[in-house]
């Protein structure tokens, strides 16, 4: 088999890097950056996520990941909590993506860094060191949108993302434990959960003209964060890893790629570039690992990316969906949200976060 391109390192990518050079087939991985980093994400893991992982012979855990069993609410005087089904995890994207580019390299896979994905088009990849070409390529630039490629961005323009790393006192990383917390607030909502013993991950989806409303920049979204008792206790002493918040907007959420979309010839979607879902249910990270499966497979079964992609909608579609509903009851306004609060309908909706839409299992090919 011709080698295959990957164009993005990230958890997607790498991924298919590695199974790909454990199946002997000539593999090609082209990263942005030129060394570990940090990437706008919840840090997730769920039990499909973990379950890919350690089939590819990586051990979260042996990484650093912390355990996550609980979904916590806390929405004004509300806070409720329910337990998982599974153990979830907690890990930096930082750790995970480079613990799965360097065993792509120990079997075999070609990495290079530093290397700019510019556009698609017919017949070549237009890159920061000159054109690429190849017959089979696996597009895994994560929430980049390349020329060429674009998605179609619907109502994910009307947000910015937000992620920021702290490092809290024993006693306060305590309050959180094993949870997974959601946070509410006008115009957006949070995510905060341990990423390791002593790091706590917080990111945060808020709309485009609620930032505007608030000053436009992060210091005054902060301080509007820190209005809730609970966020500004958790909070309030402790340390930003980060010298500044890492940030991306623009973002297609609820899309799934079409079978039928226009692409140049042998051009497969990964990952982000080929859905994504709310933030909120955690599976971002799965979609990324659950692609590449059903990628590779594909690949090596003689399928093309139509079939790939007609079979990666079936898995996702269902899940998007769902998440997408469960986003719009989190982002009610604050008046329904209590009232709701009153009613004792937050329950239901902590026990649909706590399900966390279940993805579907890689068809056999």
């Amino acid at each position: 088999m011709s080698e295959v391109l990957i164009l993005g390192g990230g958890l997607a990518g790498a991924s298919a890097a590695l199974e790909l050079a454990r199946a002997d087939v000539p593999v090609r991985l082209l990263e942005r950056e030129t060394g570990p980093h940090h990437k706008v994400c919840g840090e997730f893991l769920s039990i499909e996520a973990q379950h890919d992982l350690r089939r590819l012979g990586l051990d979260p855990v042996r990484l650093g990941a912390v355990p996550v069993d609980r979904v916590r609410l806390v929405s004004g005087g509300t806070r409720i909590e329910a337990a998982l089904p599974f153990q979830a995890l907690g890990l930096s994207r930082k750790c995970l993506d480079e613990a799965l580019l360097e065993a792509a390299q120990s079997e075999g896979a070609q990495v290079e860094r530093g290397v700019k994905v510019i556009a698609l088009e017919e017949g070549k990849i237009a890159t920061s060191t000159g054109s690429r070409t190849a017959e089979r390529v696996f597009l895994a630039t994560g929430k980049h949108e390349i020329r060429g490629a674009r998605r179609d961005a619907g109502s994910g323009a009307d947000y910015i993302g937000f992620k920021m790393h702290w490092r809290l006192a024993p006693r306060r990383m305590s309050e959180v434990g094993s949870a997974i917390e959601l946070a509410p607030f006008d115009g957006g909502y949070a995510g905060l959960q341990c990423v390791a013993h002593d790091v706590l991950n917080l990111c945060l989806l808020v709309r485009r003209e609620r930032f505007a409303r608030l000053g436009g920049h992060w210091e005054d979204l902060l301080a509007e964060l820190m209005r809730a008792p609970h966020l500004e206790r958790l909070l309030g002493d402790a340390e930003a890893v980060f010298s500044r918040p890492l940030t991306i907007a623009n973002l297609p959420y609820g899309y799934v790629c079409d079978p039928v979309s226009p692409l140049p010839p042998g051009v497969f979607r990964l990952g982000d570039q080929a859905a994504i879902t709310a933030p909120l249910t955690g599976d971002g990270m799965a979609i990324a690992t659950r692609s590449a499966r059903l990628a590779v497979a594909c690949l090596r079964a003689g399928s093309g990316p139509a079939e790939y992609h007609g079979k990666l909608q079936e898995l996702v579609r269902s899940q998007v969906t769902r998440a997408m509903l469960l986003q719009r009851a989190v982002e009610l306004p604050l008046a329904i949200r209590c009232v709701a609060g009153l009613l004792g309908l937050w329950p239901g909706v902590l026990g649909r976060l706590a399900g966390m839409t279940r993805l579907a299992q890689v068809p056999p090919m």
